[in-house]
C-alpha cells in the first residue's frame, strides 16, 4: 500500500513527513519526521485489532491518512519545536 510524503516549511526550516504501512509482519502505520535528512520523531498507530475485518485495506488507508494529518498538525502546533534550532 502506498504511503504519504509531505514537505512542510515551518519556522524557516524544511521538514519531511513520511507515513507508511509497515505491513503484515508489524501491523501498524508509522510516520517519520525528517529534518535535514535525519529522523527527529516517530509516531505509530497499530491496527492489530482490525486484522480480521473484511475491510482491512480501507481501515489501513484511513489510519494512514489520519496519522499523516495528525503529525502535520502537531508540527504546526509546535509539538516538535524542541528539535528545531
Amino acid at each position: 500500500m502506498e504511503g504519504y510524503n509531505t514537505s512542510i516549511e515551518y519556522k524557516r526550516v524544511k521538514l519531511m513527513v513520511q507515513t507508511q504501512d509497515k505491513g503484515p509482519d508489524f501491523n501498524y502505520v508509522e510516520s517519520l519526521i525528517y529534518l535535514a535528512g535525519r529522523v527527529i520523531a516517530t509516531k505509530r498507530r497499530a491496527y492489530t485489532q482490525y486484522l480480521h475485518e473484511p475491510n482491512l485495506a480501507a481501515i489501513i488507508r484511513q489510519n494512514l491518512e489520519d496519522l499523516h494529518t495528525e503529525v502535520i498538525d502537531e508540527i504546526v502546533e509546535g509539538k516538535y519545536d524542541n528539535f528545531i534550532s
